[in-house]
This record gives structure tokens, sequence and C-alpha cells, in this order.
């Protein structure tokens, strides 16, 4: 036998919520996350940028006077009896001592009395260049020995070339072709067989000095062809010195031809060795100043 069914347990329900399938996430929690996100991505933006967006201000300096007016008044910041706070000034460097600043010029001084003394002593040795290339000439030198003198007043040197330089003395080349020009005469002198001689040997003599004959080809001997031959020899070598040392022996006949060359070659000689005394004064005084004016090495 069967029952009959209880229409409370078949009737479906009449709404479809009941029985429709139920959501896993509502809306709620959709918005919740959201909120979450948006809180997460601020963060995030404050801490990448937040320490650029809120830089902290920077303290004052201690000792530093703020701008900002104060609201109080000074009366009430300043205790009583207190002295005022001066406006903060940047450190003023203290000024050099006097002892100091004398010494800085004292070498200042000596450096600068050091360089014009360098400087004197140049124009001094160009000065003394210009007087040997004039005096090496056979022309008067007096201008160039003038200016030497203002510049190197006072050497005895210079004071000895003063009557030398009016008229100057032949160059060496120009006493070595005024002494060939003499020496066949000289040469005809030193036979002078006196007054006291033969007649043979005094008409020897007279036609020599009519045509001169000298043995130029030995330089060997005492002869005074030999000794006009060494002369000769030493002057074309531009030695004046030794070729007046050679004559010395010529008898007094070939002495008094060869006079006037004598006065020539000994005017040259004083000359020459006067500039070179004055040259190497000149050059001592401009390496002795070189030399005292050059800074020392630490």
């Amino acid at each position: 036998m069967n029952a009959d069914a209880d229409p409370v347990e078949i009737a479906a329900p009449s709404d479809p919520a009941l029985y429709a399938r139920r959501r896993v996430m509502g809306p709620g929690v959709w918005a919740w996350l959201l909120l979450c996100l948006v809180c997460v991505g601020l963060g995030a933006g404050v801490a990448r940028f937040g320490p650029s967006w809120f830089a902290a201000k920077p303290a004052p300096p201690e000792g530093a006077v703020s701008a900002t007016p104060s609201p109080s008044p000074i009366a009430e910041r300043v205790a009583a009896g207190a002295a005022l706070p001066l406006e903060s000034r940047e450190p003023v460097a203290a000024a050099p001592a006097l002892a100091d600043v004398e010494r800085l010029n004292g070498r200042i001084t000596a450096l600068e009395a050091s360089q014009k003394t360098v400087a004197d002593a140049a124009v001094a040795a160009l000065a003394v260049a210009t007087l040997a290339d004039a005096a090496g000439t056979s022309r008067p030198f007096g201008p160039e020995l003038l200016g030497l003198e203002r510049v190197l007043p006072g050497s005895p040197d210079l004071r000895a070339l003063e009557p030398l330089s009016r008229t100057g003395a032949p160059t060496r080349a120009g006493l070595a072709t005024q002494f060939g020009n003499l020496a066949g005469r000289a040469a005809s002198a030193a036979r002078n067989p006196g007054l006291d001689a033969d007649l043979f040997s005094r008409l020897r003599y007279a036609l020599s000095s009519i045509v001169s004959i000298r043995y130029v080809g030995s330089t060997k001997g005492s002869t005074p062809d030999a000794m006009l031959a060494r002369a000769q020899a030493l002057l074309d070598e531009g030695d004046v010195e030794g070729a007046v040392a050679a004559l010395d022996p010529l008898n007094d006949s070939s002495r008094e031809v060869l006079a006037p060359w004598f006065v020539a070659a000994n005017r040259r000689i004083e000359i020459d060795r006067h500039v070179s005394a004055v040259r190497a004064d000149a050059l001592a005084e401009l390496a002795r100043v070189s030399r005292a004016s050059a800074p020392v090495a630490p």
C-alpha cells in the first residue's frame, strides 16, 4: 500500500533566491579588495617620492642668525644686563706682521738691485765687444771707447786706450804687408860695412842698396836675412808680438829702416793687450753677478 504524499513536501518554494546557486564573492568583497589595492599604491608612492616631496629643512649652522623676525620683542628675548647679539660675519684674516712686511720689502729691493747689476754687467760686456771690433780695424775708435767709459768707468786699461784711440793702428794683416815692403831695404841696411870699411865693401853696399837682394828661403840662423824671414812668417800667421821679438837682434841700420813699422806694430800690440784685459774684466764681472743673482736651490 502506498501512502499519500505530503503536500508541504511536494510544493516548490515561491522565492527563486532560496533555491538559486549561492555566490562566493559579493560586491562588498570586491570593494574591500579595491580599497586595499589603493592603499598599497599610496604607500608605495609615498615611499618612492616622499623624501623629495616632504624634504626636511636643513638645520641652520651653529652661530647663524635667522632672517625670520621673531614675534616677541627683543627685550623679552634678551636677559637684562646681557650684551646684544651681534651680526654674524666671516672671519677676517689677521694683517701680516710688520716684520714680515719689512722682510718682504727687503727681498724685493735686493732682487731689483741684483737684476740691475746683471743688466749693467751685460751692457758693459756688449760695449766691450763693440770696442774690440772697432779697435781691431785701422781707424780711430774714440766714440766706442767713450761709450764703454760710461758703463765701465775707472778702468786703468780704458785710460791707457785713450791716447791710442785717437789714431788707431794698422791691422795685423796690414802690418804683415808693410813689413814685406820694408824687409828688402832692411836686409840691405844690415850689410852696411860702416865708414871704416874698405872701398870694395862700400861699393858692394852701394850697389846692393840700388837692387835689394834678400834671401827668403831659410829661416834658420842668425843672419839678418834669416831673422827677417822668421819675422815675415810670424806676421803671416798674425803673430805681431812674436815678429817684434824675432827682430830684436837686428843691427841699428836695419832697425832704422823698420822704425815706422816698429811704432805701428807696438801700437797694435798695446791696443790689443788693453782691449783683451778690458774684455776679460767685463766677462768676469758678468759671470760673478750672474752667479750671485742665481736662485739658491732648496
